[in-house]
């Protein structure tokens, strides 16, 4: 799903605000927005933009302001000692302790992930897993498709037909449901229209989890284990794996916020902190039109009970927090000698665009922005630095 990028970045251990797009040093040295001369403001003839290639070409370290803030720079070309003063993080010791798998912990992963059976036929108060492409007029529908769907037969979260359809249904086989959605139904398009969803069932939850199995249900419903000792034994292997999973994660995570805590911001620019929060208001405000068609304002009103003066207030104390975050990060990797090319930028775009709902790098880092793109992946490249160089109590 786009967007799903933001949501990771806003998530992060050191809690980035959203942001796009923010000015980029270019291979001539010139300050550009979009990082493109074509784009700049301050060059609307091409007389003028031969005379800024010329006056970048005799100082390389002179930044020609393009941006809308006065004398800007961005995070990257910042002389970042004069922002941070780190901590001494190298001899650092921070406290993370490790959980103990638990038989529950155990269990919980038993009984939601691994008791599923391969054959059989589905019945009513199954959790089947299935596979559904609904369509209208032989047009898949949006919102009609899913894989690897958990549904509870019998729930009716599906309208009428659909659950009790899959009754018989053998797992592997595939059915084709015709369907009539309700006349009252939500969506106008759909509302009372004859539809076809075709549906894989691909395994069914057993009822009553590892305490009710046997090792004879086991062979019956063709579950990948020889008897109940070696499901559990799957179990506790996924156990270990994802609490150690956890642990270094909580390391990084420890590492990072004890850096951020212990380390000085003397100063933060205010240009990229007014930056970060237009930025976020211009993405929420498009959210909020494309998925309820309101504006800001009524959805502020509506759903968080703000003024939106209020909430602009609190959008400005979130970004400010953000660039901190954004200044301490940039140091870390200075200090580190971490760097990443725009070409190495695109090339890790390119590997996960399609993660994150885009069909090309390019377009991930245009819609996300390059500073917030670029800081996500510093992000990454730091925190494994410093979890290999904290010391762990």
């Amino acid at each position: 799903m786009k967007k799903k990028l933001f949501m990771l970045c806003i998530a992060s251990v050191t809690a980035l605000s959203l942001s796009a797009c923010q000015g980029k040093q270019s291979d001539s040295g010139v300050t550009s927005e979009n990082g493109d001369l074509e784009n700049a403001s301050a060059a609307e003839t091409t007389d003028d933009i031969k005379e800024l290639e010329e006056e970048a070409s005799q100082a390389e370290t002179k930044t020609i302001n393009v941006s809308k803030w006065p004398d800007y720079v961005s995070i990257q070309d910042l002389d970042i000692e004069e922002y941070v003063t780190l901590n001494d993080y190298a001899n650092m010791t921070i406290e993370v302790a490790k959980s103990e798998v638990t038989d529950d912990d155990i269990k919980s992963i038993i009984d939601n992930e691994l008791v599923y059976a391969s054959k059989g036929e589905v019945k009513t108060g199954d959790t089947v897993n299935i596979d559904y492409v609904g369509k209208k007029n032989d047009v898949a529908f949006e919102g009609g498709t899913a894989s690897g769907y958990e549904l509870e037969i019998g729930s009716g979260t599906f309208i009428d037909g659909f659950e009790d359809g899959l009754i018989g249904v053998s797992v592997g086989d595939t059915v084709d449901l015709k369907l009539t959605f309700p006349k009252n139904y939500g969506n106008a398009e759909l509302a009372g229209a004859d539809v076809v969803f075709t549906v894989t069932v691909n395994s069914i939850r057993l009822n009553g989890g590892y305490d009710s199995l046997t090792d004879e249900d086991i062979k019956n419903y063709g579950m990948p284990y020889d008897n109940k000792e070696k499901l559990w034994a799957v179990g506790k292997k996924l156990a270990n794996e994802r609490a150690e999973a956890a642990y270094d994660a909580n390391v990084k995570s420890s590492a990072v916020s004890s850096v951020l805590e212990q380390s000085t911001v003397n100063s933060i620019p205010e240009y990229l902190v007014e930056e970060e929060a237009e930025n976020y208001l211009n993405y929420m405000s498009a959210l909020c039109q494309n998925m309820y068609g309101l504006d800001l304002g009524d959805y502020v009103s509506m759903y968080y009970g703000m003024e939106m003066e209020d909430f602009q207030s609190e959008v400005m104390d979130m970004s400010r927090e953000a660039v901190e975050a954004y200044l301490v990060y940039e140091a870390l990797a200075r200090a580190e000698g971490i760097s990443v090319t725009e070409e190495e930028l695109e090339k890790h775009a390119d590997e996960e665009a399609a993660e994150y709902g885009y069909s090309s790098g390019k377009e991930l880092i245009d819609e996300v922005g390059f500073t917030t793109y670029r800081m996500y992946v510093i992000q990454e490249l730091v925190s494994d630095r410093l979890s290999e160089l904290v010391k762990v109590s």
